[in-house]
């Protein structure tokens, strides 16, 4: 197995130790009964600690309680105990103890120190269980150590509780106060699902003057909830330090993981009474009958032999350690029963200065334990990817004792904390000086008094919805202007400048969102087009065909007319009658098209020419007819504005610059006045067909500012109550919005060229027609002819007959 150079030192200067490492305790087991397999397991822990002291009871009392019920074992545990001391290579020195002297099948580590991590890779290489009480900060996969059992969550587990409890509560963010070292820090990359608005490390060897000067930096922010995750010693100076500054009062909300909560009930009073209306979590031990006869059996023992646990409460870890004995005891026991013949097996390895046993038999005690299904005092025993996770999670709040149910904030009071707090601070608001749309905003300068005047729509909605905020909330308008009065920059620029917010006609745009957040906006959302408003003229119907195309299809109109009279007259009585009559019914069939009322009329038509050239007249007039509707349509709804037309200049801001299209003109920002001269004269006369500019809206954008979202909640107060539009019946006009072109300043109308083919159709339709008429009358007056001659030869012939008759 590989190890990294760092491992290899640390394992230098560890056996340099090891000659001079002596035992802190007695066994707890006897090992004179030599009729019994006697397995050797190794405790260490930091014997000055409250954990530690805690483990060393409860695991003492877990082997008297497990043989004293399995008496008739063939195995008996046998656990030696060693001081760490806290010092990570005294743990690693220990373990080598063990190893050597006592040829250790498994090893319990009772302490969270950066040298577990070392010792898991020694127990890698060595084959033997090592059993952490605490699950480390740093991630260690089953899969890269076999060897290793965990108990307790993860670090990503406990963020995700921190997680939950902050969406519980509706706050936005938190800030994480934690210990720098390696059991702690990992927690900082594995925060989801809250945004973390900062975070402060702690080293554990921090002075109180550190840790205040820390706190006070934290006390000039707003967020005002706190995420604390050290241990318990650090944990304690930090409340202290905590409530000296006032930062346990009203308004404040405090968290602490499982690494403080699970020794709450152990501090110091002087602790425990700085961190009331703390909030914490810590994995759930359900309530039973053996835990409970074992928690009174473990403090009258403790009571009669140690005094240092008189104060001491039972904790998750002294519960644990005792469950796990019996999942030691029991997996030994069945490894005897199963594998009596792996027991004694074992290699010699080399380890720098020193030779140390690898057991054989590890790894299928460690199937064994992996395997270990029973009820414990903890609850139900699993262990679960070589680690034994909390199914339930535990949410108590410090208030005169540890409470489960209901919470209490500092202070005492039972409201939440909004999560942050403006301390009495009055807000800097930057406000923009264009004084160019002085119904959004203005911004004068009383010179007699000093004073700033700060007027407008966008202004008022600011005003109206702080008045609707549950909190009081104090703030100066800062107007952003050089030292002529005039705008200092850009929009963009005063959005980066030192302001607590923005109020003003400040356009939402997606490269400003890098830089501060936007409230609710309350008018429409994007760019958009100023054109002129149309004249009210009672012939603007007229206007959208040219006059040579009235003409045209006038005369087309009358045209058809009349070929259709000239060929339906001599054959359908619909068409005769007196020449007043006949006139009438060639206008009147041919307009009627229009609205297609000859349909009627046509059924009654007699020569198919006249049904032809209707046909025709007809498809041209469905054609022109609905050009004409369709351009009436626009004109009067959506003006069509060809903005990369040569013809049309188009204002457009200088600050736009998405755009693709080319512009005659690009401009600064113009005031009203000026925007209505420039559209009145049109392109032609100097002024422009339309003007693009930003939709204004009302903005206050500090970024992750707590104010945004309680403003934006304010302004949808606002329209619901429809005071949003009352304030804009105040300050705006609407009879001077521009919605629609003027048709003279842009060619939308339609022209005879348009139409040149669909005439020359219907006019080749009905000159054929009537060719083909007068073709077929003259063929007719022919016929007609002849009959009449070769009656007159008849009759002439009859009557020469006759008077020759006659004569004879």
């Amino acid at each position: 197995m590989y190890f990294p150079r760092k491992v290899k030192w640390t394992f230098f200067v560890v056996t340099t130790l090891f000659s001079l490492v002596q035992p802190l305790s007695a066994n707890h087991t006897s090992i004179n009964d030599t009729a019994i397999e006697m397995i050797h397991v190794g405790l260490i822990l930091d014997a000055q600690s409250w954990v530690g002291k805690i483990v060393d009871s409860c695991i003492s009392m877990a082997i008297s309680d497990f043989y004293s019920r399995n008496h008739h074992y063939q195995t008996k545990l046998v656990v030696h105990t060693r001081d760490s001391g806290g010092d990570p290579l005294l743990l690693l020195s220990q373990a080598l103890v063990f190893l050597e002297n006592f040829k250790s099948d498994a090893i319990i580590v009772a302490e969270n120190s950066a040298g577990v991590k070392i010792l898991v890779e020694l127990g890698s290489r060595v084959k033997i269980p090592i059993i952490s009480l605490f699950a480390t900060g740093q991630s260690l996969s089953s899969f890269e150590y076999p060897h290793l059992i965990q108990i307790g969550e993860d670090e990503s587990s406990r963020a995700k509780t921190i997680a939950a409890i902050v969406e519980a509560f509706s706050w936005r963010s938190a800030i994480l106060i934690y210990e720098d070292n390696d059991s702690a820090r990992p927690i900082l990359s594995n925060v989801t699902g809250f945004h973390l608005d900062q975070h402060v490390a702690l080293l554990t060897s921090s002075t109180d003057e550190e840790i205040v000067q820390q706190l006070v930096k934290l006390m000039s922010l707003q967020m005002t909830v706190y995420v604390v995750h050290m241990s318990p010693i650090l944990a304690s100076r930090h409340f202290l330090n905590a409530k000296q500054l006032g930062m346990m009062a009203q308004g404040y909300a405090w968290i602490t993981t499982d690494m403080i909560t699970n020794f709450m009930n152990s501090m110091d009073p002087s602790v425990f009474e700085s961190m009331q209306g703390v909030v914490g979590f810590k994995p759930h031990i359900p309530a039973s009958k053996e835990l409970h006869k074992f928690a009174i059996r473990w403090r009258s023992k403790n009571l009669n032999e140690n005094k240092n646990l008189e104060e001491m409460e039972m904790n998750v870890y002294g519960i644990w350690g005792y469950d796990m004995v019996w999942a030691v005891a029991t997996a030994a026991e069945r490894v005897m029963t199963r594998h009596p013949h792996i027991l004694h097996q074992e290699t010699r390895l080399s380890m720098n200065f020193t030779t140390i046993r690898s057991s054989e038999s590890g790894l299928v005690f460690m199937d064994e334990l992996l395997q270990s299904r029973f009820e414990g005092i903890s609850g139900g025993f699993q262990l679960t990817n070589g680690r034994l996770i909390p199914k339930e999670i535990e949410i108590v709040n410090v208030f005169k004792g540890e409470r489960i149910i209901g919470v209490i904030w500092p202070g005492g009071t039972m409201n939440i904390p909004k999560g942050w707090s403006l301390r009495g601070k009055r807000l800097r608001i930057g406000v923009p000086v264009t004084n160019q749309f002085r119904e959004l905003i203005s911004v004068v300068h009383d010179l007699q008094t000093n004073d700033i005047n700060v007027t407008g729509f966008c202004v008022d909605v600011f005003k109206e919805a702080v008045q609707r905020l549950d909190y009081e909330v104090h703030y100066d308008f800062i107007p952003f202007e050089d030292a002529n009065g005039l705008m200092a920059g850009s929009y963009d620029d005063l959005i980066l400048q030192n302001y607590d917010a923005v109020v003003g006609d400040i356009t939402i745009i997606s490269r400003r969102f890098a830089y501060v957040d936007f409230t609710q906006p309350f008018t429409d959302l994007g760019i958009g087009v100023v054109v002129p408003k149309i004249n009210n003229d009672i012939w603007i119907f007229l206007k959208h065909l040219c006059g040579d195309l009235w003409i045209t299809a006038a005369a087309f109109f009358i045209f058809t007319g009349v070929v259709i009279w000239f060929i339906e007259r001599p054959i359908n009585e619909e068409f005769q009658g007196s020449p007043s009559k006949q006139i009438g019914m060639i206008f009147w069939y041919s307009f009627s098209t229009l609205v297609f009322a000859h349909t009627k009329l046509t059924e009654k038509l007699l020569s198919n020419l006249s049904k032809f050239v209707v046909i025709i007249w007809v498809f041209v007039v469905l054609i022109i007819t609905s050009s004409y509707t369709a351009t009436l349509a626009s004109m009067l709804t959506v003006k069509q504005i060809q903005l990369s037309s040569r013809d049309n200049d188009v204002w457009v801001p200088s600050d736009i610059s998405n755009f693709t299209f080319e512009t005659r003109r690009r401009r600064a920002n113009h005031s009203p006045e000026e925007y209505a001269d420039a559209l009145k004269r049109g392109s032609k006369n100097g002024g422009v067909s339309a003007i693009i500019n930003e939709i204004p809206y009302l903005k206050v954008c500090p970024k992750r500012s707590p104010l945004v979202q309680d403003i934006s909640s304010a302004i949808m107060r606002l329209r619901e109550e429809k005071r949003l539009e009352m304030m804009e019946n105040k300050w705006f006009n609407s009879e001077s919005s521009f919605t629609t072109l003027d048709p003279e300043s842009n060619s939308n109308r339609l022209h005879i060229h348009s139409f040149g083919g669909l005439f020359l159709v219907t006019g080749i339709s009905s000159i054929s027609a009537l060719v083909v008429c007068l073709f077929q009358k003259r063929q007719s007056i022919k016929i007609q002819l002849n009959s009449s001659v070769d009656s007159l030869k008849g009759y002439f012939n009859v009557k020469i007959i006759g008077r020759q008759k006659e004569r004879s």
